[in-house]
C-alpha cells in the first residue's frame, strides 16, 4: 500500500475543500411558501434580525438600501396581526446587539407619497448560518402605512449626521466577502402560476432557471436605479369576443401607450402599482372598462361586477416594448397575462371602506402619475419578469420569467464576477480568506483524520520498511549488523518516501603496474612525467621546501665490517619530517667524526647507500659495504657528508658537562652489549653509539 500517495491525496482534498469554502459564490436568499399583502398576494423573503436571531418575512425593495421591519406598535397585540405582517414582529429589546440611533423619517420613495417615521438602529442581519452581517441599518415601522417590511438592495449608503452606514449588499461583498460582486437577480413570484411559484432572489449572481435569456442590456441611471424606456404598451384578446364592442375595441390589438408618449420609467418593487401618465391611464380605463376610485386613487370595477368576468374571459395579454432610451429601435417586447394585474384589496388597506370580515375588492394596479418623477413600474410587473442588476458594470437586464414546477429546489445559480475596472471597494485580504464556522469545523475534522492516518501509515510503513531493508541487506551480503543504524534507516526512509535514486558507492579502481619516478635530490621543484595521456595537472599551492642542514655535531653509527644481513639500529627522535640527531658535545663528537672519516674511506667509489630491503641480490653484496636502516624520509642518495633533518620542537640537547649516557656497542659478530667504558677502548672495526 502506498501510504504517501493516500496521505497526499487526502491533504489535497482538504486544501481543495478549504479553497472551495473560501471562494465566494452567488447565494440564494431564503424564501417562505407563505404569501402576504393587503394590496395583492405577494411572495416574501425571510431574514434573521438581531441576536438571538428573529425570523422575519419582508418584501424586496429594488429602490431602497435600507431594511425595514414591523415593530410591536404596528399591531394590536393579537397573534393574527403579527402573522399577517411578516410572521413575527421585531422585538428590539430582545436583541443583545441592538444599538438604537433614534427616530427618523422613513426614506423610501417620497415622490410616490411614502411618508412616516421609524425607529432606526444598528443590528445584525443573517440570511443563513453562514451569511451574517453585523451592524446593519434597520428601521422599525410601528404603523399600518406599510404592511410588511422591506429588504433593500440598493448600494447608496444611509447617512445619519456625518456617518455613512454601508448597505447590506456593500457589506457582504466588501467587508464580509460572502458574494462575488455587487449584483443580484430577482423576480417577485406569481401566486396565480401553477401551484403558486414563489419569488427568487439571488445575491452576487442570478438563477438561470428562472428566465428566458437574451442579449439586450440597459444602463443604470445616475442614482444607480434600473430605469427603462417604455416605447409602447398594447393589449390583445384571444379569442376576440363580441362583448369587446362595449369597451370600444375596433381591432384585436389596442395600443394603450403610443410611441409618441414614450418615456423613462423606474423599476421599483417597493410599490405594487404601475404609475403611468394620466393620458395612458385614461386609455386603459376605457379599453378595459375600469372605474377610477378617487378615495383609493386606484382603478376598480365599481358596481360593474360583470366586467371583471369579461376581462378574465377575454384572455388578455399585455405587451410592453422597452428600450434603453425612448424611441430606440434596439428594443425588447415583454408579454404579461392579465392575471399579473388581477389583484385584490383587503382590510386594513389605507382608505378602504371595509372591516376585518369584509370581502376583498378586485382592482387593477394602475396609479395616475402626477409628473415624470412618479413614472414607475412596480412589483406587479416583476411577477412575470426577471430583473438582473450588475452595479459594478452599471447595467441591468430584464427578461420574461420562467416558472419551474419545483422552483425552490430546481435552481441554477450563476456568479456575476467583478470587472477589473470596478469602481467599488475591493474586499480586504483578511475578509477574503474568511471561512464560515461550518467550513472551519469541516477543515478541522478533516485535518485530524488525515493526521491520524498519517501517523498510523508512517508507523506501519516504518516497521514494514525496516524489515524489508534489513532482509535485503542480509541477502546482499551486508549482514555485518542484524539491524541498520537509525541514521542509515532514516536516509533510506527519505529515499523511499520521495522515490529518489540511491547513490551508488564508489568502486575501487584496479591497480596497475607503474614505473617509479624518482625526484632528484635538490631544492628545486621538479615536475614528474605523467603516464597518462593527456597529462593531468594537479592543483598547486605554495609550498615551503625543507632544507637539509648539517648540524654542528652528530651521533652516528659506524657499521664498517658489520654483517649486511642484519640491520643496524639508529637512535632517533620522531618528528613529522623524519629523524634528526640531537647535538652532542665533547668526546662523543670526536668519535663520531672519526667513524665517519673511516666510513668515507670505504665508500669513496660510490655515492649510493643500499639497504637490505633494496638489495636485489644480498649474496653479491660486498661484506665490507656498510649497511644502514634509515627513515623513509632519508634521500635515496646519501651525501658524502651526511646531513640530517632539523626538527622544530625537538627536545633540548644535553649540555656539556652532563653525565655521559649509557653506551651500546656493536661488535663485528653482530652482538650488542652494554658498556660504560670509554669509546676509545673498542677496536677500529667497532664504532660505538651513544644513546640520547
Amino acid at each position: 500500500m502506498y501510504w504517501p500517495g493516500i496521505i497526499l491525496c487526502s491533504l489535497l482534498a482538504i486544501l481543495a475543500a478549504t479553497g472551495a469554502a473560501a471562494k465566494t459564490s452567488a447565494v440564494s436568499v431564503p424564501v417562505r411558501s407563505k404569501w402576504y399583502g393587503y394590496d395583492g398576494t405577494w411572495s416574501p423573503v425571510s431574514i434573521r434580525v438581531g441576536t438571538p436571531p428573529q425570523w422575519i418575512d419582508v418584501f424586496v425593495s429594488t429602490a431602497s438600501q435600507e431594511t425595514w421591519v414591523i415593530g410591536p406598535g404596528g399591531c394590536d397585540g393579537t397573534e393574527r396581526c403579527a402573522a399577517e405582517r411578516g410572521g413575527n414582529l421585531f422585538e428590539a429589546n430582545a436583541s443583545t446587539t441592538w444599538q438604537v440611533q433614534g427616530a427618523y423619517s422613513l426614506g423610501l420613495d417620497p415622490q410616490l407619497g411614502f411618508t412616516g417615521n421609524g425607529i432606526y438602529g444598528l443590528d445584525s442581519i443573517s440570511l443563513s448560518d453562514e451569511i451574517s452581517v453585523p451592524s446593519q441599518m434597520i428601521g422599525i415601522v410601528n404603523t399600518t402605512d406599510y404592511w410588511l417590511g422591506y429588504f433593500g438592495l440598493g448600494v447608496e449608503p444611509t447617512n445619519f449626521t456625518s456617518v455613512d452606514v454601508p448597505t447590506f449588499l456593500d457589506n457582504i461583498v466588501e467587508n464580509e466577502s460572502l458574494v462575488p460582486s455587487h449584483s443580484y437577480g430577482y423576480t417577485s413570484g406569481a401566486y396565480y402560476r401553477l401551484k403558486k411559484v414563489p419569488a427568487s432572489l439571488t445575491l452576487g449572481g442570478y438563477d438561470s432557471n428562472r428566465f428566458e435569456p437574451h442579449n439586450l442590456s440597459f444602463q443604470l441611471d445616475d442614482a444607480q436605479m434600473p430605469v427603462i424606456a417604455i416605447n409602447e404598451i398594447s393589449v390583445s384578446a384571444q379569442p376576440l369576443v363580441s362583448s369587446n364592442e362595449s369597451t370600444r375595441w375596433d381591432r384585436n390589438q389596442v395600443t394603450l401607450l403610443q410611441p409618441a408618449q414614450a418615456d423613462l420609467f423606474t423599476i421599483d418593487s417597493s410599490t405594487p402599482f404601475l404609475w403611468l401618465p394620466e393620458a395612458v391611464c385614461t386609455q386603459v380605463e376605457k379599453t378595459l372598462g375600469l372605474t377610477y376610485d378617487g378615495d383609493l386613487e386606484l382603478y376598480t370595477f365599481g358596481n360593474r361586477s360583470g366586467q371583471y368576468e369579461t376581462l378574465v374571459n377575454w384572455n388578455l395579454t399585455f405587451q410592453f416594448t422597452i428600450a434603453d432610451l425612448p424611441g430606440s429601435s434596439n428594443s425588447l417586447a415583454l408579454k404579461l397575462p392579465y392575471a399579473a394585474f388581477d389583484l385584490e384589496l383587503t382590510y386594513p388597506y389605507p382608505g378602504l371602506n371595509a372591516t376585518e370580515n369584509s370581502p376583498p375588492m378586485k382592482y387593477f394596479p394602475l396609479r395616475k402619475a402626477i409628473n415624470s418623477t412618479q413614472y414607475t413600474i412596480g412589483r406587479a410587473f416583476l411577477q412575470e419578469t426577471y430583473l438582473v442588476i450588475d452595479y459594478e458594470r452599471n447595467n441591468f437586464s430584464i427578461y420574461n420569467a420562467k416558472f419551474p414546477p419545483n422552483a425552490l429546489q430546481d435552481i441554477n445559480l450563476v456568479d456575476i464576477t467583478r470587472p477589473e475596472n470596478s469602481t467599488f471597494k475591493w474586499p480586504t485580504t483578511a475578509s477574503a480568506s474568511r471561512l464560515s464556522e461550518g467550513a472551519i469545523a469541516g477543515v478541522a475534522v478533516g485535518s485530524s483524520a488525515v493526521l491520524t492516518l498519517f501517523t498510523l501509515g508512517l508507523y506501519y510503513s516504518y516497521r514494514a520498511l525496516e524489515r524489508r531493508i534489513n532482509n535485503q541487506d542480509v541477502r546482499d551480503g551486508n549482514a555485518y549488523s542484524k539491524r541498520i543504524t537509525p541514521r542509515v534507516f532514516k536516509a533510506k526512509v527519505v529515499r523511499w518516501l520521495f522515490r529518489t535514486q540511491r547513490l551508488e558507492m564508489p568502486a575501487e579502481i584496479e591497480g596497475i603496474d607503474r614505473a617509479v619516478y624518482e625526484a632528484p635530490n635538490s631544492k628545486e621543484a621538479s615536475e614528474l612525467a605523467s603516464p597518462t595521456k593527456p597529462p593531468s595537472e594537479l592543483e598547486g599551492g605554495d609550498c615551503k621546501l625543507v632544507e637539509y642542514q648539517e648540524t654542528k655535531s652528530k651521533r652516528v653509527v659506524c657499521a664498517i665490517g658489520h654483517d649486511p644481513q642484519k640491520p643496524v639500529e639508529l637512535p632517533y627522535s620522531a618528528s613529522d619530517l623524519g629523524f634528526a640527531e640531537l647535538e652532542g658535545a665533547g668526546q662523543a663528537d670526536k668519535e663520531a667524526r672519526s667513524c665517519m672519516s673511516e666510513h668515507r674511506r670505504h665508500t669513496q667509489s660510490s655515492m649510493d647507500v643500499s639497504s637490505p630491503s633494496n638489495t636485489e641480490n644480498r649474496e653479491d653484496s660486498k661484506s665490507s659495504s656498510p649497511t644502514f636502516v634509515i627513515s623513509p624520509m632519508t634521500p635515496r642518495q646519501a651525501s658524502p657528508e651526511p646531513t640530517y633533518n632539523s626538527i622544530q620542537g625537538s627536545q633540548k640537547p644535553k649540555s656539556q658537562g652532563q653525565k655521559s649516557p649509557r653506551r651500546f656497542s656493536w661488535e663485528s659478530g653482530g652482538n650488542a652489549k652494554a658498556s660504560d667504558e670509554s669509546p676509545s677502548s673498542h677496536s677500529r672495526d667497532t664504532c660505538s653509539v651513544t644513546q640520547t
